[in-house]
């Protein structure tokens, strides 16, 4: 097994680039100068190695999920207020507030930008790609996508008890939700009096609309799984590419900034982009340095918000991790949203490979604790190599 590993892909040659984003650059919040510094830290390996396909895609960006998160939050806790003391009409002001809170909330857990996202982007940012050819025809296109930035830490992205994530984000959907309607019933209805129980639906958003500002106040982590290491592999990657590149797939190695704020790199390059559906096969890496690995199943934070991979990418995950079981890679569903979100949506083959811990959820995610100390070097080589595999399980697929 050693001699089929390509050395850029072995533990030690990962952890160098692990270092520099870790400890060189530091902790790189959405729009920051350490978001860029790790951009350049990217074109700079890209040209050692040779590559001279680089571009460089600027975007506008929001700066912090609190702008995604806050907004809707609070038109909800303020509806029954309003509704209070503004009679019918407040009323119908307070339904309005509580169904679009809700709605807008679902659209953020299905990374779909707001629609005030043109007034919240104002930070600058930037994706890094690069191609590199197959030596033979191009039939098929492999994407593999890492983010750069990293986010602060959240307590309740996720609570501390993750498992509560997802009823606890679906009941205050429902909640939400109903509080509105039943503000609009008693607008059509010509209802004056605010039940006590509606009060209680508006009073359940106070919590969390304060969980939510407190955790604007928490320092941003070093994100070393989160997500240095997808950055680690994808230069691996690349280098392992130059050197034994694909027969009949052009790989695009997708570095993208502001993640952590609703993707909004990805979003980016899929607007001016738009590369073709019927060939293009897409990977996401996502927090592969400690833990058991896993290729995605089924991703979402609430009931109401859930989205899945590809079937065609899930079985091509699946034979890969069946034909090297030394990699320790099985499927598996995870309170995650990333990047795939915003694949899927549009129809495209993607799937997410991520890491999950003892109790199988994201380990030390958006956590102080995501830091270089706790990377397991033999846990990010085995993603890699597992990587590898899946690209040359694309390359080698009929047509």
């Amino acid at each position: 097994m050693p001699d089929k590993i390509p050395a850029s892909l072995r533990p030690e040659r990962l952890m160098m680039h692990m270092r520099v984003m870790c400890q060189d650059i530091g902790p790189r919040p959405p729009t920051s100068p350490q978001e860029r510094q790790a951009a350049e830290y990217v074109v700079k390996t890209l040209q050692q190695l040779g590559v001279t396909s680089i571009q460089e895609q600027p975007f506008n960006s929001q700066d912090s999920a609190g702008w995604l998160l806050i907004p809707p939050t609070a038109a909800g806790a303020l509806a029954m207020p309003i509704a209070w003391l503004g009679g019918q009409w407040g009323k119908l002001v307070g339904s309005l507030l509580m169904l679009g809170g809700a709605c807008s909330m679902r659209t953020v857990m299905m990374n779909r930008p707001p629609f005030f996202q043109q007034w919240i982007a104002r930070g600058n940012s930037q994706n890094v790609l690069v191609r590199i050819p197959p030596t033979g025809d191009v039939r098929r296109h492999a994407f593999l996508v890492g983010h750069l930035d990293s986010q602060k830490q959240r307590f309740l992205l996720p609570p501390p008890r993750p498992e509560t994530s997802r009823p606890l984000n679906t009941l205050a959907l429902l909640l939400a939700a109903l509080g509105g309607l039943s503000l609009l019933a008693d607008v059509l209805l010509n209802r004056r009096r605010i039940a006590g129980w509606q009060w209680l639906l508006g009073a359940g958003l106070i919590p969390p609309l304060v969980g939510l500002v407190f955790d604007e106040t928490q320092p941003h982590i070093e994100g070393a799984n989160d997500n240095a290491t997808a950055v680690s592999i994808l230069l691996g990657m690349a280098q392992a590419l130059q050197a034994q590149p694909l027969q009949h797939t052009e790989v695009t190695l997708l570095f993208t900034g502001c993640e952590e704020v609703g993707c909004v790199g990805m979003e980016s390059y899929l607007e001016q982009f738009a590369p073709p559906q019927g060939n293009t096969y897409w990977i996401d890496l996502e927090m592969v340095g400690t833990g058991n690995l896993c290729y995605v199943t089924r991703h979402g934070v609430s009931q109401l918000a859930e989205y899945r991979p590809s079937p065609e990418m899930v079985d091509l995950a699946a034979h890969t991790a069946r034909q090297n079981p030394e990699l320790g890679v099985v499927g598996k569903d995870m309170l995650i949203v990333e990047e795939v979100a915003n694949l899927r949506r549009r129809d495209y083959k993607a799937i997410c490979l991520a890491g999950y811990d003892e109790k199988g959820f994201l380990p030390n995610w958006h956590r102080l604790s995501d830091n270089l100390e706790n990377i397991e070097p033999d846990t990010l080589s085995r993603a890699a190599r597992y990587t590898w595999e899946l690209v040359q399980k694309i390359d080698h697929l009929p047509g």
